[in-house]
């Protein structure tokens, strides 16, 4: 919550008179301060009246500022750090159905976020012939807790993180925990080589062109590693548990 305020005011003083046109500057920049107080002050404690009031707030903005843009990036903001995912599609379905040609960029990134937020709750479909010539399906993994794991042997924290990947994999497999691996290795002869030397036993999969390949791009991985923890329905329960990794796998297998 410290850095969610930490950018929000930040987004208040940063974004500058020079959006605002004929607007008095000053009279928004001290409203938004208010609403990110008011905010702030109330979203630890009642979480869902504090995004309530936020949105009705910020809509006066709107309709006293009609030409900034400040108001509503203001809700990206809070959307983009929000911690429950109720309350990033809440704000960000406000930001969607603005204007598109008074703010084609907020309405464009607000849909964007919007196809992946309902990606990530429904079942993950993956499907690819590993590079040890496994045939991987999710759907037939259903009914196990499963872990999708991009990384590269040219990333010093994979690299890292490998023996402790390994250990959680070696306790949990027999009870149902599974990795796949999707690499983001420049060469195919890099890839082959790490695998070999670690001896890897979870099916890994080399995605062609790296941060252009497919599964990039659906993923979104922009960074590794990249973990999506699944749950046995098939759906991402967990984002990046590189430190709770092994807690986060035992209680999705205990359910």
């Amino acid at each position: 919550m410290k850095r969610l305020g930490f950018v929000l005011i930040l987004t208040c003083l940063s974004l500058g008179p020079a959006l605002l046109a004929t607007e008095p500057a000053a009279s928004l920049e001290a409203r938004l301060k208010a609403v990110v107080g008011s905010f702030r002050a109330s979203y630890k404690t009642k979480p869902d009246k504090a995004v309530a009031e936020l949105l009705t707030s910020v809509d006066a903005l709107g309709q006293a500022f009609p030409k900034s843009e400040q108001p509503w990036r203001l809700l990206a903001n809070v959307a983009e750090f929000a911690s429950e995912t109720t309350h990033k599609k809440r704000l960000t379905k406000k930001l969607a159905a603005l204007d598109a040609g008074q703010f084609p960029k907020i309405t464009r990134e607000a849909k964007e976020e919007l196809a992946w937020l309902e990606f990530l709750e429904r079942p993950i479909d993956l499907r690819f012939t590993a590079a040890d010539g496994r045939d991987v399906d999710l759907t037939q993994l259903r009914g196990n807790v499963v872990l999708i794991y991009f990384c590269a042997s040219w990333c010093p924290p994979c690299v890292h993180e490998y023996p402790k990947l390994k250990s959680v994999y070696d306790k949990y497999h027999k009870q149902g925990f599974e990795i796949v691996g999707i690499s983001a290795d420049k060469s195919r002869a890099s890839f082959d080589l790490y695998t070999q030397r670690k001896k890897i036993p979870w099916p890994q999969y080399f995605e062609d062109n790296a941060w252009e390949g497919e599964l990039m791009k659906r993923f979104r991985v922009r960074y590794v590693p990249r973990l999506f923890l699944l749950d046995r329905t098939g759906r991402v329960a967990h984002q990046d548990t590189r430190r709770n990794l092994e807690e986060k796998v035992k209680e999705l297998l205990a359910k």
